[in-house]
């Protein structure tokens, strides 16, 4: 059975990621582990008083939460009635990253899914602070950061970027592949720049991507930059509508260097399509 973690703070784009997971694996029972972490509130309300009173609080807030996750699961269930999916809650006073890490350790976590933004983010903000922090910190375990403003549809077309400075077998890309299996979908590997402008090692990986995914059907898209390279993705998927974009992250990322900032917080421009990030460790 396959296991996803979700972490909530039970908002409306939190619920969106939730959904979207149920949907996106309903042909399979999954189980579910929906994880909520009140750390920040446990800071904010017990810096000032005394410690009866912080554990006062604390278990205040871990009945809040089990309430909470109750009505969560209340909801979901009803809202992917069809489907053989087993949700649990857990609720923590641990900061989110260090949970789900361990939980990624632990119980053998095949996938993170989270909403681009939680409860108080800001409308002019592209992705939360804290998926920024988590696609930073997470270890072993793909994510797939989900916006609340998307509709579920079928990924029968999933795009791939690379910069052709890596080449990563199939092994190390399996998040994508188990979606293009499952849904015979189209892959569309996108380069920004003209091929003709590709050096050694890139042509070498050009080359050693077609020959991993010729049993795939396969495009390789080399586009024009247009002002920065997120901007030429995005335009890319809107003009090809594309229903899920695929990266590989690592420490030298090549979008997080070219985009001088936090690689989800450009990626994550496009509002309408979810973004699956593969951590790779050099």
């Amino acid at each position: 059975m396959k296991k996803i973690l979700v972490p909530t703070d039970f908002s409306k784009n939190a619920y969106a990621a939730l959904f979207y997971a149920t949907k996106l694996f309903s042909d399979e029972a999954l189980q579910i582990t929906i994880l909520h972490s009140f750390g920040e509130e446990v800071g904010k309300l017990t810096s000032r008083v005394d410690i009866g009173r912080s554990e006062n609080i604390i278990e205040k807030l871990y009945r809040q939460s089990d309430e909470d996750g109750q009505q969560l699961v209340h909801q979901i269930t009803l809202d992917s009635s069809k489907v053989a999916h087993k949700f649990e809650v857990i609720s923590t006073p641990a900061t989110l990253s260090k949970t789900i890490n361990k939980l990624v350790a632990t119980e053998g976590i095949d996938l993170v899914v989270m909403g681009s933004k939680g409860r108080t983010g800001a409308e002019d903000v592209l992705v939360g602070s804290t998926t920024v922090k988590i696609t930073k910190s997470l270890e072993g375990c793909p994510l797939l950061i989900v916006p609340r403003e998307v509709d579920y549809v079928i990924p029968t077309n999933i795009a791939f970027a690379t910069d052709f400075n890596d080449f990563y077998q199939l092994s190390k890309l399996r998040p994508i592949v188990r979606l293009v299996r499952q849904y015979n979908s189209n892959l569309h590997v996108v380069h920004v720049g003209a091929e003709g402008d590709l050096d050694v090692l890139q042509q070498q990986n050009l080359e050693h991507y077609k020959n991993d995914l010729t049993e795939y059907d396969t495009e390789f898209h080399f586009i024009p930059k247009k002002e920065n390279i997120s901007k030429t993705l995005h335009n890319f998927i809107d003009g090809r509508n594309m229903d899920l974009l695929a990266l590989v992250y690592h420490k030298h990322a090549f979008l997080k260097q070219l985009f001088r900032e936090p690689v989800v917080s450009r990626v994550g421009k496009h509002t309408h399509t979810p973004t699956l990030v593969i951590p790779i460790k050099n």
